[in-house]
């Protein structure tokens, strides 16, 4: 069985760095480091066909499970990252069953035999996904589930980003909701909200590679100053 998709199962934490664009070097840093996933998004970077093939294929060669996110849920599109040998799937705005069916099935039409080894991650980021749930969370196949909070915030109060109470108690709600049924879930979560990613039960880390810098950088900065000798200003 695919390493991930028993950490999936066992809900064991997943750490899956969004790589960010054409990083190919960054693989082997990222497999070195302990990181579980390269996450290759191309639904909000400019990452098309070309350049997923090469960071999937570099990925492979460091021992990194690679997973895609598409820029469309439509099967014509996903089926081209799976004809790359890309690990999983994460597929974006998943509002019903039929749309979770539809991703699990392209797997199996796609993959034949390699299909059970596949990854399959749906994204909950809607209003109409929330309304939903329970039947997506029905569709046999589905590894994980990943909450966006920034397009649900836009779903519900028409600005991405926002961290209203609503926005908050709309996470808090699907998150609930997906633990209760033991099913594998994550979202993105700084250093500082690690606490509250772990209480929620929320075992798939999603972490942009920029916040990876920003720590390192701000960690660096300190660590120099720390050490700077005291200005003698006699």
């Amino acid at each position: 069985m695919n390493l991930l998709k028993q950490r999936f199962r066992d809900q064991q934490p997943v750490i899956a760095v969004n790589v960010g664009g054409r990083n190919t070097d960054v693989m082997a840093a990222l497999a070195s480091a302990g990181a579980h996933a390269a996450f290759i998004d191309c639904e909000r970077t400019g990452i098309g066909l070309d350049v997923a093939t090469d960071l999937i294929r570099a990925a492979k060669v460091v021992g990194l499970t690679s997973l895609v996110r598409s820029w469309s849920k439509d099967p014509a599109v996903l089926v081209q990252f799976l004809d790359r040998q890309v690990d999983g799937l994460v597929v974006p705005h998943i509002n019903c069953a039929q749309d979770a069916i539809d991703a699990v099935e392209l797997v199996r039409y796609a993959c034949g035999d390699k299909a059970p080894e596949k990854i399959v991650i749906v994204q909950i980021e809607t209003r109409e996904a929330i309304e939903n749930l329970d039947d997506i969370m029905a569709v046999p196949g589905v590894d994980a589930y990943l909450i966006g909070p920034n397009d649900l915030a836009y779903s519900l109060m028409g600005q991405r980003s926002a961290r209203t109470p609503e926005v908050l108690a709309a996470v808090d709600g699907i998150a609930k909701r997906l633990k209760a049924a033991g099913k594998p879930f994550g979202l993105p979560s700084k250093l500082d909200d690690l606490p509250d990613f772990v209480a929620s039960g929320a075992s798939l880390l999603y972490y942009p590679i920029e916040w990876l810098l920003t720590s390192a950088l701000k960690d660096l900065t300190a660590r120099l100053d720390a050490l700077k000798p005291p200005i003698n200003r006699a």
